[in-house]
């Protein structure tokens, strides 16, 4: 609900209200990393906001708006990680390297919110079994662009081989990907020996000649 004790308008009130949001949204990737994407209830995250449903109303129209929102959520501070890491490659091969060694560190530095992610994308689905994300916020629509840019540069500066660029953007993606439902089931993963085996896997997967 709007404050009534708020006196300088409509600027701070937005203020206000983006905090609360924001809460709502953190305290729904806790109940979604603590108790599944089933049992992470409008009434649960109301509980741990300390607030109740109606609030929570005010800020989403439904649980699968707030399940949406934590998704993408999740997804821009993932971009936000990678482009503080991979800004300095010199290069499109050195900008693999540093993309896959990026994603992989986010994965053992934020476990918490791959967990999330990897329970959405596998368990927000409808009656019939297909998802319920929209096609813009998976990591195959429209974010798979930035990798699959890298490729096409990385071809026409001579450092990769012919490929799809989509095929492989996918295939690099699906091998990250895999690393959240294992690390969840097998916590002492060696992450630094599986990225520099993607890292070793994906440089012979496209680059223009073998190195000796």
């Amino acid at each position: 609900m709007r404050s009534e004790n708020i006196p300088s308008g409509k600027s701070e009130r937005t203020f206000v209200e983006r905090a609360r949001r924001a809460q709502l949204v953190e305290c729904a990737i806790d109940a979604i990393a603590e108790l599944g994407l089933p049992r992470a209830s409008l009434a649960e995250v109301a509980k741990r906001a300390g607030v109740t449903k109606t609030t929570i109303f005010y800020h989403f129209a439904n649980r699968e708006e707030l399940i949406h929102e934590v998704f993408a959520h999740t997804l821009r501070e993932g971009a936000e990680f990678m482009a503080a890491r991979t800004g300095r490659a010199d290069g499109p091969a050195a900008e693999l390297r540093a993309y896959i060694e990026a994603n992989v560190a986010y994965i053992g530095t934020h476990r918490k919110h791959v967990q999330v992610l990897t329970a959405i994308a596998m368990n927000f689905t409808d009656e019939d079994g297909r998802t319920r994300l929209r096609h813009d916020a998976s990591v195959y629509g429209t974010s798979l662009a930035p990798l699959q840019d890298l490729l096409e540069r990385g071809q026409r500066a001579g450092e990769f081989r012919d490929f799809t660029t989509r095929t492989m953007a996918m295939t690099i993606r699906a091998a990250i990907d895999a690393i959240g439902p294992q690390v969840s089931v097998m916590p002492e993963l060696d992450l630094d020996a599986y990225a520099r085996d993607l890292v070793l896997l994906f440089r012979h997967a496209t680059e223009k000649e073998a190195r000796p």
